[in-house]
């Protein structure tokens, strides 16, 4: 079989005028390189414009993407209109299933592939992940996150300082109220370039630069290549960058320092071209990665225990459905209706006097959630935003999730859009027997757990106030009612089916085999890594794009020093 364009339902195949003239594809006619890269997501990319910065000058690097260029940055810079209804027009079937949400199986969206990967489409928050969830990482990377990784992750996707004094008083107040002993309460960070704020969050007197919006991996990749033509038309070292290239598999050469063949299909024109490298980094996602090493010759040299897990145990976080109150204060704190906020609670994970962890969870809040990035790109259009009425919360609970080995993708047959088994997350029986359990140690109840959730919801509403009386969920709508419990889980953060060192339960030891070690080196494979979701041991109940930045320029490190 060979891939074609029509081989995934919504591909986007083409090669636009626009593109070429902002940068230019690889035209050399080398076809070795030190490095290559598959993929041009939050893993690649950010792998990719790290190491260009650290090697470019003297290694020869070459960013392999299937897709196509649609936007050559975030959906955010570009219009006004809601990051997940555009990028719903973008998402391809890579996979089958069998069911519908309704099934006992099921997993939601479908992944997006194109120039910039997800990056492009996402929700750009980038939370912290947590010392308690860190557990379940192996020492190596643990220590490594905790000793700077994930500040300098944030600093390099532009972290974001405030959302103004509103924000900054709600942080305030929450600290002062009972959940502080439970949680840590903060702004929200965002991938949000904001030049014109001091790191106190107040005003500076002068702006120097200009704000760059919502980070993405297309635009990192556009600033190295550069302008067309640019460097890109030679054979010398740099970052050098093919769209449109989909990769069949990787092989195992012998050609002087050379060890790998990478083999594509142009999805344009369906001609193959092979590329030669030391090193070799899968970075196609949670989904394409597995596939791809499946596919490969190479996967017949693997050993039997590494075959076993590739593509096994595709994990997502559980989310509880959102909880609606309306508000007008928090104390003395006035909240006017065209404030904003994004709040985070991040478990602090105490435990309980059976050693549980007593809440599992953060809790994400919105204060007036349609002003989330508000591009007012045409102030005059009536009807843009409503400043009057009462402010607007929504909150919502999201767990982590430790490995779940009962999730597969069926790589048994030579198929390029395989049979994907995944356990519907909406099913809090399922939670409450199996995930919870091994996440932190709960034998609650489904009613237990409502009331957990419950007992949080209560404390966050009763800290506002609407007419001087207590918020409330809108129509008492509390969990365990109808329509309120836990989404079915979607391909967006689903981690682990190239997974790293992991362990099952929060207080087993660690499993002695994985497809990648601490280093993100495939197991008995000396220069094939693997840098994205696929690669995480566990699901945080963050969004885990910070974490993923982190592990790439972790890895970015390693291979500048060997290559």
């Amino acid at each position: 079989m060979v891939f074609s364009a029509s081989t995934y339902e919504n591909f986007v195949s083409e090669k636009s005028s626009s593109q070429t003239r902002l940068f230019a594809p690889y035209l050399g006619s080398r076809d070795d390189f030190d490095l290559i890269i598959i993929g041009s997501g939050f893993g690649g990319g950010v792998l990719a414009d790290d190491l260009a910065e650290r090697i470019g000058q003297q290694k020869r690097i070459l960013v392999l993407e299937a897709g196509s260029y649609l936007y050559p940055t975030h959906i955010y810079n570009v219009c006004r209109f809601p990051n997940a209804n555009v990028a719903k027009n973008f998402a391809c079937k890579t996979f089958s299933q069998e069911g519908n949400e309704g099934s006992e199986d099921y997993i939601h969206e479908r992944p997006q592939l194109n120039f910039g990967g997800r990056s492009i489409w996402w929700s750009g928050l980038i939370p912290h992940i947590q010392p308690w969830e860190l557990q379940f990482f192996p020492d190596k990377v643990r220590q490594d996150l905790q000793n700077g990784l994930l500040d300098k992750a944030g600093a390099s996707m532009n972290e974001s300082i405030s959302m103004g004094t509103v924000a900054q008083g709600i942080v305030e107040r929450f600290k002062q109220g009972p959940l502080a002993e439970d949680f840590i309460i903060a702004q929200t960070p965002r991938a949000l370039h904001q030049p014109y704020l001091n790191p106190n969050g107040t005003p500076k007197e002068a702006y120097f630069t200009e704000p760059t919006g919502v980070f993405n991996t297309a635009e990192l990749l556009i600033n190295q290549v550069g302008l067309s033509p640019g460097v890109s038309q030679g054979d010398g070292p740099g970052l050098h960058l093919l769209l449109n290239k989909f990769v069949e598999g990787v092989d195992q050469i012998n050609d002087g320092h050379l060890k790998y063949r990478v083999n594509s299909t142009d999805t344009i024109d369906g001609k193959p071209r092979s590329f030669r490298a030391k090193t070799v980094i899968l970075c196609g996602g949670s989904i394409e990665s597995p596939k791809l090493l499946q596919r490969s010759p190479i996967y017949s040299n693997l050993a039997p225990a590494v075959k076993s897990l590739v593509g096994n145990g595709l994990t997502d976080h559980p989310t509880t459905s959102e909880l609606t109150s309306f508000i007008s204060h928090m104390g003395d704190l006035f909240i006017p209706r065209h404030a904003h906020a994004k709040i985070i609670l991040y478990s602090k994970g105490n435990k309980g006097p059976n050693k549980e962890t007593r809440y599992p969870f953060n809790v994400e809040i919105n204060i007036n959630h349609e002003y989330w990035h508000l591009r007012e790109n045409d102030p005059s259009e009536p009807g843009a935003h409503n400043v009057e009425g009462d402010s607007r919360i929504d909150f919502k609970f999201s767990f982590g999730n430790p490995v779940y080995g009962g999730n597969h993708m069926d790589l048994s047959a030579a198929n390029y859009v395989p049979n994907m088994q995944f356990r519907n997350l909406s099913r809090s029986s399922h939670l409450a027997d199996s995930r919870f359990p091994a996440l932190a140690g709960w034998h609650k109840s489904v009613d237990e757990i409502w009331a957990v959730l419950n007992e949080v919801s209560y404390k966050v509403c009763s800290q506002f106030s609407l007419n001087g009386q207590p918020a409330r969920p809108a129509g008492e709508a509390w969990f365990g009612k109808e329509g309120k419990g836990f989404g079915i889980g979607t391909v967006h953060h689903a981690a682990c089916s190239l997974r790293m060192p992991f362990r099952w339960t929060f207080d087993r030891e660690f499993e002695p085999d994985s497809v990648v070690d601490e280093d993100l080196q495939v197991r008995g494979m000396d220069g094939l890594y693997v840098c994205d979701m696929s690669v995480m041991p566990f699901s945080s109940a963050a969004n885990p794009v910070r974490t993923l930045a982190a592990l790439g320029l972790r890895l970015s490190e390693r291979l500048a020093a060997r290559v």
